[in-house]
């Protein structure tokens, strides 16, 4: 028996709306933890299967508590004594798709895309504008056949010519037989030993070069600061040098 978690979409406007575009809201979170506490305490392996663009960022997702939400499921996830496999089948969107993806091995589509932010709120944020998210797609790289490179995915599933949509049956085929093999790995494994592996293979995620020189002027290609700091400065000192005084600059 298997524990089976994952995000709905929809395949039309009117699905895509009552499903909320698959961006869950915390009780979401919290009904995927209850599953896999249940999945722990009967000894069932998890598989979860992620599709969303985040999760819902909306106020009255902030007021039911979503980072605590997803913050827990982060937190028991690590410390699961089953195994847990984890597939992309369409998008990840940061910690909406991580929320349920910290697993032991990660699977993905080989058309899924896997980000932290979406190329055009990357875009938005550091070069102002939607434009440039081509760009912003080819720092991230968010594709399978990079994320393998990068030690974030651990295996790629083919997809049928034209796509997992144009043949379900025979992309459910592959994704069974990928998840079984792993499946089958992890099983010989000690419940301390996949915890163990699990909680490394995450840390080990990112690279860093210590003791090599860099330049040390910041460069950046972003769209310049729109305010004028000159004016605003010269503002701010008259406003100091007001008899009821104003703003300190320290210079």
């Amino acid at each position: 028996s298997f524990m089976f978690i994952g995000h709905q979409k929809g395949r039309n406007t009117k699905e895509n709306i009552y499903r909320n575009f698959a961006m869950p809201q915390p009780n979401g979170y919290r009904k995927a933890l209850r599953m896999m506490q249940h999945a722990e305490h009967h000894g069932f392996p998890i598989l979860t299967f992620i599709d969303t663009p985040g999760a819902y960022a909306g106020i009255e997702a902030e007021e039911r508590g979503q980072g605590e939400a997803i913050a827990r499921n982060l937190r028991d996830m690590f410390g699961f004594n089953v195994p847990i496999i984890t597939t992309v089948i369409g998008e990840g969107g940061s910690g909406g798709a991580l929320a349920i993806g910290c697993c032991d091995k990660m699977l993905m589509l080989e058309n899924a895309v896997y980000y932290v932010a979406s190329p055009e709120a990357c875009a938005a944020i550091l070069w102002k504008s939607s434009s440039a998210a081509p760009q912003a797609t080819e720092a991230l790289r968010i594709t399978a056949h990079e994320l393998v490179k990068l030690n974030v995915v651990d295996e790629i599933i083919s997809e049928p010519l034209g796509g997992a949509h144009s043949d379900p049956e025979a992309t459910s085929k592959n994704i069974k037989n990928a998840i079984l093999r792993h499946m089958n790995e992890l099983l010989k494994l000690e419940p301390e030993t996949r915890i163990t592996k699990r909680i490394a293979k995450f840390r080990s995620m990112g690279a860093v070069q210590e003791g090599v020189e860099v330049d040390p002027y910041i460069k950046r290609n972003m769209k310049p600061r729109d305010a004028d700091l000159a004016a605003a400065a010269a503002a701010a000192n008259s406003a100091d040098a007001a008899p009821h005084g104003g703003l300190l600059l320290l210079e």
